[in-house]
């Protein structure tokens, strides 16, 4: 059966709720082990984590178009009341001290799931112990809040609603997990108002605006209903204790108001987590407890945080996040609702990609096997790989290097020799195309420990990335493409910042150095050293135009100096070459062209024996020959 890494899930509790609420008693800590306690493995695949990550927020932040002003000040202020934690908690203590407040800031990562998830967990607990709350929610602007109670009392249509709020333009995140908090508010009685805004001529200070205008509902709803409890949902900056909370506890003053209770949760932030993972309990603890009027609840890496932002921006589709955990709703009194039903545990990723796996069997025609679910699943929240792989004994020295490269490379991985997929993200994209390479390793039986000549293994590479592509391409028809285009345009990109250089020598004003260029509409986004993927740009448009010479001319001469490169450039090349075959092979599917059956039997095809996978490339090429390619990577951006 596939097999995930994650920390099993306790159950909810069916225990029957008591008379007399009593405190939960505090969970006894999970232990932490000294750093040296921790394995050399675990330790370097902590520090590779860490170094994507850098790598993937200066990403995050290159793509965003307009930095807002004073964001770095938000952000510095943040960091501060993230930088330590007093203690580690529970879910139960967080709820207690929820319950026990009149407000309650919750932070929110808008492309993160778990983040409202959180959200919708917190309302089904607070709701059972106070009678009346409100829901303060950064997702509706304050000049639509008619409509929001509209849609709220149930007398607006989903659909007329979001094209009332202007839903893309005004705020534009995956709509789905704000609907579910919504439903839940309703479901609960809850009442939910606007806080956002866009204030005019307020570019200089746009943030401290909001967060006034804010703040200014807020204090209008505490002071009208004094029993209630509060809860805001705003951008996890935004709720620092320096700036909304400070605000709103400013203006209660000024209008002679007694001061409220307050409560900061903060969710997934990075400090705690890579502090937690120093002691190897990122996957024990999921809530710390940062001041005594302040929390982090941890449900999400940070390397799964920045994904879901890069994922939104490219438009990509994802698994769904399962829950961390129950939330122990016993531990704080109460026989969860009928209506609870309705929040059953998402799948597990495992059983997520499991199902499409099935799928790319059903598509294909393979119903005979039953070891479907033979795979083991880590993803790039298990800091537990690289000890699984070198405890087991069965991966060479050399294997290793070559699956760190791939994680620092930011790739999913499939690893034939223990069945095992490595999910860099939590992209169906990537799911899927792992899961087709497994299924082809399943379907051929093809040994990957066999010695292979520099010719099988080079063509090897290209036909299994075909596939995986192919099988990925399935499941989402939109996936872009390396195109020789691509290649073309990254290498005429070059040319042009080396003149741009000679004329900057020729000013005299070499000191500044080359520039790279940002990324444009023009050039693909690379995730590679630039000069590797310039020299696998090169070597594949050579190849292309071997392959273009072998359909003319019937006779095939050797691919040379495509085969002798270093790994990071071979890895490169096989993947763009395979990655434009298997575009090929699925637009002929999709056209009728080619029979699905043909597909099968390619993943049937043992590559791994002399001469097949050259001769099986070879063949792909002639029956891809009429077909183009879709849209390419620098299209889509």
């Amino acid at each position: 059966m596939a097999r995930s890494r994650g920390p099993a899930r306790p159950r909810k509790s069916s225990t029957t709720k008591a008379k007399k609420k009593a405190a939960p008693p505090r969970p006894p800590e999970p232990p932490a082990r000294p750093a040296s306690a921790l394995s050399p493995a675990r330790r370097e695949l902590l520090a590779l984590q860490m170094r994507l990550w850098r790598r993937l927020q200066r990403e995050v932040d290159q793509s965003i178009e307009e930095v807002p002003p004073n964001i770095a000040i938000y952000q510095e202020e943040y960091e501060r009341d993230v930088q330590r934690w007093q203690a580690i908690s529970s879910k139960a203590e967080l709820v207690e001290a929820a319950c026990a407040a009149d407000v309650v800031y919750v932070g929110d990562y808008h492309t993160l799931p778990q983040a409202q998830q959180t959200l919708v967990r917190l309302l089904l607990a607070v709701t059972r112990r106070r009678p009346e709350v409100v829901l303060a929610i950064e997702l509706v602007r304050t000049d639509a809040q008619k409509a929001l109670d509209r849609y709220m009392a149930g007398k607006l249509p989903e659909e007329r609603f979001l094209r009332q709020l202007d839903y893309e333009r005004t705020w534009g995140f995956p709509w789905p997990p704000y609907r579910e908090v919504l439903e839940v508010a309703r479901a609960r009685g809850v009442r939910v108002v606007g806080i956002n805004s866009n204030p005019e001529g307020h570019d200089a200070d746009h943030l401290l605006e909001r967060d006034f205008r804010a703040a200014e509902v807020i204090v209008r709803e505490l002071v009208a209903r004094p029993g209630a409890l509060v809860i805001v949902f705003d951008g996890d900056l935004h709720v620092a204790r320096d700036h909304l909370p400070l605000i709103v506890d400013g203006l209660l003053r000024r209008l002679g108001q007694p001061p409220r209770r307050r409560l900061v949760v903060h969710q997934n932030a990075e400090r705690v987590h890579w502090g937690l993972a120093r002691q190897g309990r990122e996957h024990a603890v999921n809530v710390v407890r940062l001041a005594p009027d302040a929390y982090a609840v941890q449900n999400a890496s940070p390397l799964e945080k920045l994904h879901s932002y890069l994922n939104w921006v490219a438009a990509r589709e994802t698994l769904v996040p399962p829950e961390a955990s129950s939330w122990e709703l016993d531990a704080y009194g109460g026989v969860p609702d009928l209506d609870d039903d309705e929040h059953d545990p998402t799948p597990e990723y495992t059983e997520q990609v499991l199902a499409i796996v099935q799928a790319l069997a059903r598509f294909l025609g393979v119903t005979d096997r039953d070891d479907l679910d033979a795979f083991e699943l880590f993803t790039v929240n298990d800091l537990d790989f690289l000890d699984h792989l070198e405890s087991s004994g069965r991966y060479t020295e050399l294997e290793l290097a070559d699956i760190k490269r791939q994680i620092l490379s930011n790739e999913s991985y499939f690893i034939p020799k223990g069945d095992i997929i490595y999910l860099s993200d939590f992209s169906v994209v990537n799911a899927a195309e792992e899961g087709a390479h497994f299924l082809h390793h399943r379907c051929s039986g093809y040994r990957w420990s066999r010695p292979r000549d520099l010719v099988t293994d080079f063509y090897f590479r290209c036909v299994t990335e075909a596939l995986g592509y192919f099988g990925s391409k399935l499941l989402v028809p939109t996936r872009p493409c390396w195109t020789e285009r691509d290649c073309q345009r990254l290498i005429d990109a070059q040319r042009r910042r080396r003149r741009a250089a000679a004329r900057r020598a020729e000013a005299s004003r070499a000191a500044a150095g080359p520039h790279a260029p940002a990324a444009g509409a023009d050039v693909p986004v690379l995730q590679h050293g630039r000069a590797s993927v310039l020299k696998a740009c090169r070597l594949v448009l050579h190849h292309r135009e071997l392959e273009r010479e072998y359909l003319a001319s019937g006779a095939w001469t050797s691919a040379g100096a495509a085969l002798t490169q270093p790994a990071e450039v071979h890895l490169l090349i096989t993947h763009m070459l395979g990655h434009m075959l298997g575009d090929r092979l699925w637009a002929g599917v999709a056209s009728g062209e080619v029979d699905k059956r043909f597909v099968r039997d390619l993943f049937h095809e043992r590559l791994d024996r002399r001469g097949v996978a050259l001769a099986t490339y070879l063949h792909l090429v002639e029956v891809t020959a009429s077909l183009e390619q879709t849209r390419g990577r620098a299209d889509n951006l």
